[in-house]
């Protein structure tokens, strides 16, 4: 047991920065810690296997960071839970004097709850808490934490079937996205005593899919109570009352066990696996069974207990089990023996799954027809030795069976004699045989058992091992250099092995055998073959399985990234090729497209901020699309949304809904996944994300397959679309042809037009090989089957209908209101929306407000910004001073150039003038910077990234030829159809995000100095 010596200090960050330090632990009040933020941000490294992100919490109406997916697990079921007013991640630093020694020490959470104390939490794995060092550092927190009268928790893995429930009901967590009547209607119905099942078909004048959504959102908060502990269906039934959730924390810590290097040690008593020694021919048949009774030991969460006595309940048979310290509970005797919580401790031999030994099923595979026979000849042999019978049995006796001197009553050794006389072999030889067949059948008696090579060999033969590990250490140390010859590997791993083993210590093989090896090792670690590129992604890949992220229902992720297209477009400045990028946003859940924007050069935050919002209001569909391309535009499948004309046939439909329709689903997402692009991580997006409750789950560093589906998505463009376009360069310089941009022809716009119809007609009604149902295996649906698939298992949240919502999506600024209006960047705006607030300091507080206003702005329009009255919560508009002299939006990038162009003319220019200047430079072909020539294009964008209540969209026009590509590519096989990409199981991995040295935190200045130093710095 720890001993705790000497005061408690704690320490804050507040939201300015600075640091509260040395605030005294058992006298500080609770109040401190509203204005805190996180005493340390989620870090990243190249090669980490946890995840990081911030979690929109309902509770807090805000975003909590989490440093690992068990932590989320936790912070899941605190907004779950009824009785939790406030969340604070990492919220403190702790430091004291433990035995002597200086430590610190920062909670995982803090859980402010109503109805009781203060909750701190520490979240671990639960293989970790009998670590010495992890139990030691947790032990003197939870003293110092119960000292105060608070309470503490130590939180690890959930069981599995509850933390699905409630992962899929979080989605229902934010009330604003549902119809208050229908909640209330579903309220005032008797429904308690119903199944989940009946509370969907309750209300049959309401559309099915809304009052799903209802009653799952009823769910989450808990109006309607069910059984969590088994896989929500509807045949769960409805209840009354506080909910039950196991959960997985616990105030007690096992006790620690030291770790020996031999893993099979399980205890401080050293009990081990004892494993059966003599004739490696095979396994036991008899032994296997373990048995389990008073006195059996066993392994449960990482403590060793006694069974003391077994009886029989209600509930099935239980056991009563003792721990180190003495203390008595019961478990079911069904846990004990299929849960992976619990583990029995043999004490007897016995076979078992980490024998070195091969099956027989796979012994005689690898034997030829002559083997297989002769092994056969001498198990009859053996049994006749036995019983006196080849067969082993009287019932198959062959003539003249048995023989005289094989017959039961002849003594067991002259039968041994005879039978050696017979085969031409000793005595001592049958009687081996004898003991092999009656351990392991006729697998014994199969020439050198059932070890026919190592099996971590695999094809080398016979090779050294010592040989194999240099070559493919010196294999490893090209991964980020130079492809190597095998030549070289060869002559390189000689003087190496001489230096680490001595001279002559390993034979080295012949130049074949060297050149034969190299080919096998060449599949474990390729380094010779393909690409370095290729090498290296490979070189990343997890060493164990993948796991695989499932989402539950369209909308639990979006995903997000950007590409560099394979195919130029056209400057319409300098009427010359440009480089341009695809930033696209997709379900996760059943691959729909639901935003897509093409860029010139770069992709700014803006650029990412326009897709997000094209997943709440998609871009209308083309004139001349096919039927089955055209989404309804309020988002619902035609087969799943009951249409006014399939209830009354003779209805005519007016004009304006034939031309309606929209790209693509309209969906509201619930986590965006995201990679650590500046554009992806800005505050500009933070902020959209936080204002409209969307949590954010970056991918880690440098591994693509965290996005999968949208990197198998961008081949597909690829190869399905793109290499059919002229201007296609292929996907590496080796690919590309001649002069490809000779050949382009295609503007930004209409490129994006493109891929937008393709995506609509081709690729949203594909069959893909990733997208089932695992109740039918083997049927393969497309992105727009299963997304009504996902509406009737989950039903649907409808997109907020505010016309004013793409206000949310532009960038937030900070201004005084003078009495001439706002000036941004040295640009004036102005409006009635200002009056009576002209002067005047505003009620917002925090770093940034500080008295100030907020305005929104448009990068890619300076002609307007965008304020919303406090009183009406109306938006207004503020047109710049000079936007009446210019007939086209101009962006603010484009402004600064240009003021900076008239300086090198004119003494003192206004803007009026600068633009002026700027626009005559770019008609006469001298705009010919990069950073000229990227405003340039985004200035000729022909339509908005937002639709913004007053705003007119230009038709963009689709050209014949790219009809006829669209025509073409519907043909496509289906082998070009979405192969499924493998990504890292999201929830009971057992990880952790704390580091050794984070435990113990050392005493003095910490090194915040990081990547995400300026993460939240606008891109």
């Amino acid at each position: 047991m720890s001993r705790v010596v000497g005061e408690v200090s704690m320490s804050l960050r507040r939201t300015d920065g600075k640091i509260d330090e040395d605030l005294v632990w058992s006298t500080t009040g609770i109040d401190v810690f509203e204005p805190s933020i996180p005493w340390r941000t989620f870090r990243w490294r190249e090669g980490q296997k946890h995840y990081s992100g911030l979690y929109w919490s309902s509770t807090m109406r805000d975003h909590v960071v989490y440093e690992s997916r068990l932590e989320l697990t936790r912070l899941l079921y605190a907004d779950f839970d009824q009785d939790v007013t406030a969340v604070f991640a990492q919220p403190f630093l702790l430091s004291t004097t433990v035995d002597g020694r200086r430590r610190r020490h920062v909670p995982d959470f803090l859980v402010m709850r109503e109805k009781d104390v203060p909750l701190v939490v520490d979240v671990k794995p639960r293989h970790l808490l009998t670590r010495p060092k992890v139990n030691f550092a947790l032990g003197w927190a939870r003293e110092v934490v119960l000292s105060r009268g608070w309470d503490f928790q130590v939180w690890s893995e959930p069981p599995e079937a509850e933390l699905a429930n409630l992962r899929f009901l979080a989605g229902y967590r934010r009330e604003w996205l549902f119809d208050e009547d229908l909640l209330a209607e579903i309220r005032a119905a008797d429904l308690y005593g119903a199944t989940l099942g009946e509370a969907f078909r309750a209300f049959p004048r309401r559309l099915d899919w809304r009052v799903r959504a209802a009653v799952l959102r009823l769910l989450w908060c808990q109006h309607f109570v069910t059984d969590l502990s088994e896989p929500l269906s509807e045949g769960h039934m409805l209840c009354q009352g506080p909910v039950t959730v196991v959960g997985a924390g616990r105030r007690d810590l096992p006790r620690p066990v030291e770790e020996p290097e031999d893993e099979s040690a399980l205890d401080d008593e050293q009990i081990c696996r004892i494993t059966r020694s003599g004739s490696r021919g095979g396994g036991h048949v008899t032994g296997a069974a373990v048995r389990v009774g008073v006195g059996t030991r066993l392994k449960y969460d990482g403590e060793v207990v006694v069974v003391e006595e077994m009886f029989g309940s209600a509930a099935g048979n239980e056991v009563l089990v003792r721990d180190g310290p003495g203390r008595r509970f019961r478990l079911s005797l069904r846990e004990v023996l299929a849960s992976g919580r619990a583990q029995v401790i043999a004490t007897g031999p016995g076979p078992e799954s980490e024998d070195d030994r091969e099956t027989a099923s796979v012994l005689f595979a690898l034997l030829g027809e002559e083997e297989l026979a002769e092994v056969r000849e001498r198990a009859a042999h053996i049994n006749e030795v036995l019983t006196g019978f080849r067969s082993g049995s009287d019932e198959l006796a062959e003539p003249g069976e048995p023989r005289s001197q094989y017959a039961t009553t002849v003594p067991k050794l002259q039968r041994y004699e005879a039978k050696a006389t017979e085969l031409g072999v000793s005595v001592r030889t049958i009687k081996r045989w004898v003991r092999a067949f009656l351990t392991d059948r006729e697998a014994g008696l199969v020439r050198g058992g059932p070890d026919r090579g190592s099996g971590d060999m695999g094809g080398l033969g016979r090779a050294d091992v010592r040989w194999v590990e240099m070559a493919l250490e010196i294999m490893a140390e090209h991964g980020k250099d130079s492809k190597p010859t095998r030549g070289k590997v060869i002559r390189s791993v000689g003087p190496r092995l001489e230096a680490r083993y001595g001279e002559g210590e390993v034979k080295l093989p012949g130049r074949a055998t060297a050149y034969r090896w190299l080919e096998e090792l060449e599949r474990r670690l390729p380094t010779f073959r393909l690409s370095t590129k290729r090498n290296r992604d490979i070189a990343t890949r997890p060493p164990g399985a993948y796991g695989k992220l499932r989402p539950t229902r369209p909308g639990e992720y979006l995903l997000m990234d950007t590409t560099r297209l394979d195919v130029f477009a056209m400057d319409p400045i300098t009427m010359k090729w440009v480089q341009a990028e695809l930033t696209v946003a997709m379900d996760w859940y059943d691959r729909c497209v639901c935003g897509i924007r093409v860029t010139p050069v770069s992709t700014s935050s803006i650029d990412v901020a326009a897709v997000m919002f094209q997943t709440f209001r998609p871009r209308p569909a083309g004139k001349d699309w096919p039927a089955h391309a055209v989404w309804p535009d309020h988002g619902i499948p035609r087969t799943v949304f009951v249409e006014r004309k399939a209830l009354d046939p003779d209805e005519k439909e007016p004009e304006e809904a034939k031309k309606g329709g929209v790209a693509s689903p309209a969906l509201v997402p619930e986590t965006i996944v995201v990679d650590h692009g500046k554009p992806f991580i800005s505050e500009h997006i933070t902020s959209v994300c936080q204002r409209l409750g969307l949590s954010i789950q970056p991918a880690r560093l440098r591994t693509g397959r965290d996005k999968g589906p949208i990197e198998r998505f961008f081949r597909t463009v690829r190869e399905g679309l793109l290499e059919s376009l002229p201007g296609y360069k292929g996907p590496d310089l080796f690919s590309r042809g001649e002069r490809p941009e000779d050949q382009a022809f295609f503007f930004l716009h209409e490129l994006e037009a493109i891929i937008r119809e393709w995506v609509a007609c081709t690729y949203h009604h594909k069959p893909h090989r990733g997208l089932v149902d695992a109740h039918v295996p083997g049927l393969n649906l497309s992105p727009a089957a299963m997304f009504e698939h996902g509406i009737a298992r989950a039903g649907y949240i409808e997109v907020p209908r505010d016309p004013a919502l793409g206000f949310e999506f532009l960038k937030t600024e900070w201004k005084p209101l003078h009495h001439y209006g706002v000036e941004i960047r040295k640009c004036r705006y102005n409006g009635d929306g200002l009056d009576g607030y002209r002067g005047e300091t505003s009620p917002y507080t925090g770093p940034k407000a500080n008295g100030l206003w907020p305005v929104q702005v448009d990068p890619d329009n300076i002609n307007h910004i965008y304020f919303r009255r406090p009183e009406t919560r109306r938006w207004h508009t503020l047109e710049w001073e000079h936007a009446p002299a210019q007939k086209f939006p101009i962006s603010q990038g484009a402004i600064e150039i240009a003021r900076k162009i008239a300086g090198e003319k004119y003494p003192y220019p206004d803007d009026e003038t600068a633009v002026a200047e700027l626009l005559d430079r770019w008609h006469l072909g001298l705009g010919l910077t990069m950073t000229e020539r990227r405003l340039a294009l985004r200035q000729a964008r022909e339509e908005s990234a937002f639709d913004l209540p007053g705003t007119v969209e230009d038709d963009v026009r689709i050209l014949p030829s790219v009809a006829r590509n669209l025509a073409t590519n519907a043909d496509v096989e289906e082998d070009d159809a979405e192969e499924p990409e493998a990504e890292p199981y999201e929830g009971l991995l057992p990880g952790d995000d704390d580091e050794d040295d984070d435990l113990d935190e050392p005493d003095g200045p910490e090194d915040d100095g990081d990547f995400y130093a300026d993460a939240l710095e606008d891109a």
